[in-house]
This record gives structure tokens, C-alpha cells and sequence, in this order.
């Protein structure tokens, strides 16, 4: 009689091992259907934000195009500027040692 007891319990406990690894694996195989459908849902909504997101990206690049323009001929009005700064700076000093050799006569 206790033979037959632990074969029943032995059964038992093996039957829910194999009921859960089965019930395991076929939730798992639910699972993956299920986000391969949300994914074939939701796959024209990805694309378009693709799209969008890849439009706003090539507009930036243009901005940045054009600022960059802008930056290089600040840079050249600024070369300019500079230069003629320098000149006038020169002509001072020539003024200068000019008036200075006016004042020794």
C-alpha cells in the first residue's frame, strides 16, 4: 500500500511538472504571437514617424547649411573690420609721430 501511495504522488508531482513546462511553453509561444501582431499593427505608424522624424532631421541640416553661411560672412565682415582698424590705427601713429615732429620745430 505505500508502494502504491508514492507511485500516486510521484504521478501527481510529475504530471504538474509537465502540466507547467507545457502551459509555460504555450504561453510563451502566445506571447510572441501577440507582439508580432502588435508589431504588424503599429509597423505603418513607425514608418510614418520614420518619415517624420527623418524629414525634421533633413531640415535641421539645412538650417545648419545656411547658419553656417551666415557664420562665414560674419567672419569675412569681421577680417574686413579687423583690417580696417589696423589701417586706421596705422595712420594715427603716422599722424602721431607727424604732430610730434611738429611740436620739436
Amino acid at each position: 500500500m505505500e508502494s502504491e501511495t508514492i507511485r500516486t504522488i510521484i504521478s501527481a508531482i510529475v504530471g504538474a511538472i509537465i502540466t507547467g513546462v507545457f502551459g509555460v511553453w504555450l504561453q510563451r509561444l502566445k506571447n510572441q504571437g501577440t507582439n508580432e501582431n502588435v508589431y504588424a499593427d503599429h509597423t505603418k505608424e513607425l514608418f510614418e514617424r520614420l518619415d517624420q522624424i527623418t524629414q525634421e532631421r533633413d531640415d535641421l541640416k539645412e538650417q545648419v547649411i545656411k547658419l553656417q553661411g551666415q557664420i562665414e560672412k560674419q567672419n569675412e565682415l569681421i577680417n574686413k573690420q579687423n583690417g580696417i582698424i589696423d589701417s586706421l590705427n596705422e595712420q594715427v601713429g603716422e599722424l602721431n609721430n607727424k604732430f610730434d615732429l611738429m611740436e620739436e620745430k
